[in-house]
């Protein structure tokens, strides 16, 4: 395996999400399904495509993989570039193709080709910010059927302002409290997502500092990925403002989401 990809995958166990077990408790995972999935099938049922195998780019735990698998009988494959995320994953869904891997390593699922693919919760601009917005459209088209195939991928609308934190997370374990913080610094050319993450145990009034991450995502306007998506034979792209399919508004819009068809 090359250094470079050793460093990263490395480096990607300590960064913005920190694992599989830390990013379980991040999320709402009830909420998120409810809001990702019905847009998802939508799209992957549209009368523009007829799809059976389906790639997840930046699968994490598993929980997308799983309801569509169980509940839309999907054959699905996952990629990410975390060990411990694809461990999860795996107790998750033991019966879907799960692999840890550089999603742009160019041995990875070598002249294999999917109906669809989909990425959702920033994975591509996670994978961006090592690479670019150029190299990660070029790997979808690689992967993805000549014609009659469709893309979803999910990133924060970077062409807006972004600054601040969120309101503070609290999860309750048999160890102790986690409190989660969400925040976002943006510069001229990137997005930064930093998530620090306070614990304190069971038996004591103190808090300590358990995780610091912070990523570096490319702003990118949406027209510029859709001038990307057509330079490698992507074709009638839809871009929407949130999972509620709201027309995107590049001041606004807190998500921005592509659907594109070969």
């Amino acid at each position: 395996m090359p250094i470079l990809l050793v460093e990263r995958l490395n480096r990607m166990e300590e960064d913005l999400l920190a694992g599989g077990k830390h990013y379980e408790l991040l999320v709402n995972w009830e909420k998120r399904i409810k809001n990702d999935i019905p847009f998802i099938v939508e799209f992957l049922n549209s009368p523009e495509s007829k799809v059976e195998s389906v790639l997840e780019v930046g699968c994490g735990t598993g929980r997308h993989a799983e309801v569509l698998h169980k509940e839309n009988r999907l054959n699905i494959t996952g990629v990410d570039i975390s060990e411990s995320m694809i461990k999860e994953a795996k107790q998750r869904l033991p019966e879907a193709n799960l692999i840890m891997s550089d999603f742009l390593n160019e041995e990875l699922l070598k002249d294999k080709k999917f109906d669809a693919i989909f990425s959702i919760g920033n994975s591509t601009g996670l994978i961006a910010q090592t690479y670019d917005f150029d190299a990660v459209i070029k790997r979808f088209s690689d992967f993805i059927k000549i014609s009659g195939g469709v893309l979803i991928f999910h990133l924060l609308n970077t062409e807006k302002e972004r600054n601040g934190w969120s309101k503070p997370r609290s999860v309750i374990t048999d160890d102790g409290e986690y409190i989660f913080l969400r925040g976002f610094t943006t510069d001229e050319s990137h997005v930064h997502p930093e998530i620090l993450t306070l614990f304190r145990r069971k038996d004591s009034n103190d808090w300590e500092m358990h995780t610091r991450g912070r990523a570096n995502i490319p702003r990118i306007k949406h027209n510029k990925m859709i001038s990307i998506l057509q330079k490698y034979g992507f074709k009638n792209t839809k871009v929407f403002g949130n999972f509620q399919k709201e027309e995107f508004d590049p001041e606004n819009s807190v998500d921005m989401i592509f659907v594109t068809y070969t």
